[in-house]
This record gives structure tokens, sequence and C-alpha cells, in this order.
């Protein structure tokens, strides 16, 4: 993969450390390629070739580039920006055996042993008190300013033997600091000093905050020849990334209308504001539709649509080949994985693969197919979501990774360039096989 790229995306998810701050970091790439904001409250006046984006509730974007008119309908690529982890309870600071600890909900299904022992610290947004109304700042703490540790071996000696076991409620809040004790008198504001100079705002103009912990450490590559990229929140940002990337390469002389539509909270079901299963797209396709002028619109342009739901893959583990099934064990670095599951946890048809394995011949990139193994449940993606709110066809799709919802995962350098070209392929080609 061409350098620029590697070192784009290792950028890309330094920067987006919560799901606010990597909305904020793809309305920079947007705007550099002259993309124009819209309000969701305003009218707007589309035109053939232009290039928008919306964003909702700070956390979700979508952004589309305008058919040409010669095709109705709208090629979709959809990801989530959300990533597990761990967000402040609304009063989060407390006292304990000698310690300033941070009261944390668990968000999603996140793996809380790779949260141990991490150097950690706080982001997210930050509600400002602005004379009459309220502003949105996003917040981001650089320093390491918090850490879960694990107990110590001598006094758990059957640790890695029987496992680590963690309770959400007592093991996970991470420390902040030791108390500050002055006579009987204990400092409760420390979160809010943090906020107020981090922001350089008076405590009494902080309204709320939605805050969670990230790992300080940054993305890199590893491997004897650098093919894996290490970071945490690759699933779902690299997905993100590649679909940015797509779209801003993409001339604005394409058949059908563009889009792409990054969702918040997949990892907790989407049924948000701001989530897949949200109006959110529904709403800006109809709205593009009906700049057409045409009779039932935005039912000709639905029927008219497809989407490809790009999320992570399972990777086969080295350590743990039985938990794979072996017909279907992908691996990193040999091209995109298409997603089935006959219960449709993902959406995928027989007729939407062929689609993607289509593209994917036309750019010359290798593809691989991914089952869950029989016996384990299996996760589910935006895809059969999206394919059930809009009525559309939808392919999953994504690229093999180890340690899914780790704090720290990893996935192959090669075949994020091989996922851009599909995409690029997919907003560029004429026409489908009527589907």
């Amino acid at each position: 993969m061409p350098k620029s790229i590697v070192s784009d995306l290792m950028k890309y998810l330094d920067q987006s450390v919560t799901a606010y701050h990597a909305v904020i970091a793809a309305e920079e790439k947007l705007i550099s390629q002259d993309f124009e904001k819209l309000d969701e409250g305003k009218d707007w006046q589309l035109t053939k070739g232009g290039k928008y984006y919306v964003i909702r509730g700070e956390s979700a974007l979508a952004s589309w580039i305008m058919g040409n008119g010669t095709q109705s309908g709208v090629r979709l690529i959809g990801a989530h920006t959300d990533s597990p982890g761990l967000h402040l309870k609304p009063h989060p600071q407390y006292s304990n055996s000698g310690y300033i600890q941070l009261g944390v909900e668990v968000y999603g299904g996140p793996l809380l042993a790779s949260w141990m022992d991490r150097d950690l610290s706080l982001a997210g947004r930050v509600i400002v008190r602005d004379g009459g109304k309220l502003t949105v700042q996003p917040f981001r703490a650089d320093k390491v300013l918090l850490r879960i540790p694990q107990l110590a071996i001598h006094l758990n000696r059957e640790v890695n033997e029987k496992g680590l076991l963690l309770n959400k409620q007592k093991h996970m809040p991470p420390i902040l600091s030791l108390e500050n004790i002055e006579g009987d008198k204990v400092d409760n504001s420390l979160l809010a000093n943090l906020i107020s100079e981090q922001l350089g705002i008076e405590q009494d103009a902080i309204a709320s905050w939605d805050l969670e912990c990230y790992d300080t450490q940054k993305a890199a590559l590893s491997g004897l020849k650098e093919e894996f990229i290490v970071s945490g929140r690759l699933d779902n940002l690299t997905m993100c990334h590649a679909a940015l990337a797509a779209l801003t390469s993409t001339d604005n002389s394409v058949p059908q209308t563009s889009m792409i539509a990054l969702f918040d909270n997949e990892e907790i079901g989407s049924s948000t504001r701001n989530g897949a299963a949200s109006s959110f797209i529904r709403d800006i396709v109809q709205r593009v539709a009906d700049d057409s002028d045409r009779k039932h619109a935005i039912q000709k342009s639905l029927a008219n649509s497809i989407c490809i739901s790009a999320d992570g893959a399972h990777a086969i583990h080295p350590n743990y080949a039985e938990f794979h099934d072996p017909q279907h064990a992908v691996k990193m670095n040999r091209g995109p994985v298409i997603k089935v599951n006959t219960n449709q946890r993902y959406a995928t048809s027989a007729i939407t693969s062929a689609m993607f394995e289509q593209l994917c011949r036309e750019v010359d990139v290798p593809v691989q197919h991914y089952v869950h193994k029989t016996d384990l449940a299996c996760g589910s993606t935006i895809g059969p979501i999206t394919a059930t709110g809009l009525g559309i066809p939808v392919v999953d799709v994504g690229n093999a990774m180890l340690s899914m919802h780790s704090i720290r995962e990893t996935t192959g350098v090669e075949d994020h360039e091989m996922m851009i070209k599909i995409m690029k392929r997919f907003f560029a080609k004429e026409d489908f096989l009527s589907v």
C-alpha cells in the first residue's frame, strides 16, 4: 500500500479517539475537497455533481456527490464511528481506599482485560453555557490521566490458570489520582477543574459532558515487514477512512448519487438518533430524490439503490484456529471479505455477493468469504438494519482483523488499499444487474 495511504489512515486513527472526533476529522477531509455543509433544518439547493455533507448529533455524518441524472438511486457505503469502551457516569468521581476513581459504564462489548494497565486519558464533548444558549465543544486531554491496574499475581495466584474474571462495576473504574485531603475536606471537582482548564472556561459554564476513556498509544506498523497496522478503534474507523477516501477521490460525473454514511452507536444496536436504525439516511435520500421533482421519487430512488455495509471481519487466529470454520478461515492481506450468515445477521445475499465479487474482478483484487462457526453465536452489523429500514440490497463486507473489540486491534496493511479500490469502482461503475 502506498505510504501516503498508510500515513493518512494512521493520522485518522490517532485523531479519532471518540465518535465525535471521528466526525470532526472526516469533516476536515471533506472541507479540503470542497464539499459543502448542509443543515437538515434548512432548505437545500442541490445541483448535479454537487458535493455535500450533513452532520447529525456531532457523531454521525453523511456525505454524497450528486449523480449526473442519467440514473436514479444511490450507491451507499455504510460504516460506523463508535467503538466499544468505557464511558464516564454523570457523577463519576469518588474516593476509595485513598484513591480518587472515576465510575464508568461499559459501552458495547469490549474485551475488558485489554483495558487493564493501559495509559488512558479522556475525550468526548462538553456542553457549555454561553449566555442563554448551550454550545457543544469537543474535548480531548492528551496527557495520560487514568489507569486500571491489575491485581498482582501474588494476590491472585491462579489467574494464569483460571483466567482473569472482571466485574464491570467493581474492577473497571480507573484511578485518576490520590486523595488530596485538607482536614476533612475532599476536592470533589477534579474533573470539572480539568475540563475548565482544558477549554479555558469557568467551571460554572459547564452544563454537562459526554466523556469516555481512550488509549493514548498511537497507531503503529507492526511485523517484520511492517505488514500489520495496530491501533485502537480499527473496528470500524478503517472502513470510515476507506469510505471517505473513495468518495473524495470520486469525480463529480458519476451516474448515480454516491453516498457514504458514518453512523454512531452500532456497538449498542444502532437504535438511536445517530444510528443506522434512525431516519438519518432515509431523510437524506428523500431530499436528494425530491430534488428531481418526480412522482414517487423516494420509492423509485430506493428501488434503484444498493449498499455496501463495511465493518471488520474475523481473521483466523493461529492460537485459536478451532474457533473458525475451516472452509472460511480468512487471512489478513489476502483481500476484502464477504460476510455471510443464513440467519441474516449479515445482510449479504447471493446476488449482492456476486455483485461485490464482480467489483473485485474489475479492479484485480482477490476476495474472501467468511461464515461464522455454526456452533457459535454470530455478531451483526448495520447491514441488516439498512436493508430493513431502506428496503435496498446490501452486501456485508470488511477487512480481516485480529483482537476485534480489544483496546488495540490488528489488521493487514495491504487490505486497506484493496478495499478503497473496490469502493471507488462501486461509485464509478455504470450499472449493476437489476436486484
